[in-house]
């Protein structure tokens, strides 16, 4: 399993990424996380990698200047490209890249989040460390993820790397790669059926920082 898993698994299910109730909600709250951790301003310049249809990137937008959508898939890109047509949005722009391999622009942004990414890269802390560099100094990441679960919350574990993060790892990692202030905290918890009637919860984390 590799990269290339990861993109094909998230091309192949774009069209009806946001038929999922399960993740509209997922994403409203981590955008409300994001709201209560991090002072946002009007004239913040958004990074959003991992993008994906842009549920959590068109959710922002009332809170900042403008984002750039960054995905692996170009199909997920596509709904969203779709989207900002159809909405006549012109302060989206999105970026077909794979941030483990590729660079990103430098000292761009004000702002980097994530939601949901984190447990779909092979290796975590070289991802951060290649995001450092996006940020102005003072800038804020924010990152949401899946805790550490029994691998049941996957039913399809193609291009899934981890189950789920430990949040005091991702903060670790996040200090290693140079950011201050760090903290974790709750953002969401995502409820699934489970055998006999019962249904299983699931955490899920935000975790800030500011670059020095």
């Amino acid at each position: 399993m590799n990269q290339e898993d990861v993109r094909v698994r998230f091309d192949r299910v774009a069209a009806d990424w946001d038929n999922n109730p399960t993740r509209v909600a997922l994403a409203r709250a981590v955008v409300d996380a994001i709201r209560a951790a991090v002072p946002l301003r009007a004239e913040m310049q958004a990074l959003d990698f991992g993008a994906g249809t842009g549920l959590v990137t068109l959710g922002l937008l009332a809170s900042v200047k403008s984002v750039t959508a960054v995905d692996a898939s170009g199909e997920m890109l596509r709904v969203l490209d779709d989207k900002l047509r159809t909405l006549h949005i012109d302060n989206v722009h999105t970026l077909q890249c794979d941030i483990v391999r590729a660079p990103l622009p430098a000292n761009q942004f004000d702002l980097v989040v994530s939601s949901m990414v984190l447990h779909h890269l092979p290796d975590v802390p070289p991802v951060l460390q290649r995001l450092r560099p996006c940020l102005r100094p003072g800038g804020w990441i924010a990152l949401a993820d899946l805790d550490t679960e029994d691998g049941s919350f996957h039913a399809d574990m193609t291009g899934v790397f981890h189950k789920g993060l430990d949040r005091a790892d991702v903060c670790h990692w996040l200090e290693q790669a140079g950011f201050s202030d760090v903290q974790a905290r709750d953002a969401h918890t995502i409820t699934r059926p489970a055998v006999e009637g019962r249904t299983r919860q699931y955490g899920v984390f935000l975790v800030t920082g500011r670059a020095a």
